[in-house]
């Protein structure tokens, strides 16, 4: 079972770098895997991280050389995905998802964004990162960094530095407006993520506006999950109050298409009142109005003529009291005593009966071995048989 799911595991990696995709089979190939894994999880877990490991190689290898692009391919997008719902993600720490989460974070932070493509596989890493964390509720910086770069290359004009403080953590050269629109766009298809790895890097789609408007979307909606997950942080102004700022300046942009520019002005509204209530939970630091409780502090009594051992409590019953528990602990201990003594005495009896009962074994086989060789010493010297001597 083990070697049969190595090599369906292989095929599916095989046919998820194949191009065109066959979506159909490698939704077929995902539900065996996803049982099977059930049944050997250690084994799963061991081939995922053996992946894990060569792909991060392949990642820092592809990182150095600006030329290429170093997003990851659709191979490895179907075995992050794979991933995800085969293993739980929940757990504090996982030995599978807790490194499958760390490389799609590294992935958001590390890898430059030169055109449309990348901000389209960086926000289906952004709407799986949601998915593992709505379970779990851990807080994702990378990837609210991410849309909220996705959001900047979305403007006209150029983000003020305060907005743009986030993004001295990613490795970003300059980023272009790679999702601004420039012309009217009368309709918005939905992403088709599958097409769009499929289609060359230089391919003239990705500079086109309708492109561009169904990466905005797809961003908006995977933000607007985030902040339903993140809403019940107390740092959510903090976090979100940059993003509101730049969706204030993208829906403002007269090419800005009436579909995009509703959801825009929802996932505002949302930010904002969210923001409100947070703001007006919040209560100023105050100083204490209770006064402090001074430390009970107490005389110490002196006894004239003292004797040691005598209690000299005014209350007579609790003084009988502590008397009794004494007494009952002094008996408690020598009781102990006793047993620990007869205990002793008992096993010192069975190690001399013990002793005695092998030496007499010990002699009685001595007796039987002596016998044994005197038979056999007769048998030798013709004693004993039929009376024939041994010759000589």
């Amino acid at each position: 079972m083990q070697v049969f799911y190595g090599v369906l595991l292989q095929y599916f990696a095989v046919l998820a770098n194949k191009k065109p995709l066959n979506v159909g089979l490698l939704n077929m190939l995902g539900k065996p895997l996803i049982e099977m894994s059930m049944e050997i999880p250690y084994f799963a877990a061991i081939c995922a991280r053996r992946r894990i490991e060569s792909i991060r190689k392949q990642f820092v290898e592809s990182i150095k050389n600006p030329e290429s692009s170093s997003w990851p391919s659709t191979k490895t997008l179907f075995l992050l995905r794979l991933w995800s719902t085969i293993f739980p993600c929940s757990d504090f720490r996982h030995p599978v998802m807790t490194p499958v989460i760390l490389l799609m974070c590294e992935y958001l932070m590390r890898c430059p964004i030169v055109s449309g493509r990348d901000i389209a596989i960086g926000s289906f890493l952004c709407s799986m990162l949601l998915s593992v964390f709505r379970q779990s509720r851990k807080f994702c910086p990378e990837a609210i960094i991410f849309l909220q770069a996705a959001l900047i290359a979305a403007a006209e004009s150029n983000i003020s530095h305060a907005d743009s403080q986030a993004y001295q953590l990613m490795e970003l050269k300059a980023l272009k407006p790679v999702l601004c629109i420039r012309d009217t766009v009368n309709e918005i298809g939905p992403m088709n993520f599958f097409q769009i790895m499929d289609m060359p890097e230089d391919s003239s789609i990705y500079s086109s506006d309708s492109f561009r408007a169904s990466v905005l979307v797809a961003v908006v909606e995977t933000l607007q999950g985030y902040i339903k997950v993140y809403e019940g942080l107390s740092s959510f102004p903090e976090i979100f109050a940059p993003i509101l700022r730049i969706l204030f300046e993208i829906v403002e942009q007269k090419n800005m298409p009436n579909a995009l520019r509703d959801k825009i002005k929802d996932v505002t509204e949302l930010i904002k009142a969210n923001i409100d209530k947070h703001h007006t939970l919040r209560r100023p630091l105050q100083m204490r109005k209770q006064k402090p409780v001074a430390i009970k502090l107490l005389n110490p009594k002196f006894e004239e003529n003292y004797v040691k051992g005598r209690d000299y409590d005014p209350d007579r019953e609790r003084a009988e009291m502590r008397k009794l528990k004494r007494q009952l602990k002094r008996e408690a201990k020598g009781a102990a005593r006793e047993l620990r003594k007869d205990n002793y005495f008992l096993l010192e009896v069975k190690d001399k009966e013990r002793s005695l009962l092998e030496k007499e074994r010990t002699e009685k086989y001595g007796r039987a071995k002596a016998f044994l060789q005197e038979q056999e010493h007769a048998f030798k010297s013709g004693q004993l048989g039929k009376g024939r001597k041994r010759r000589r």
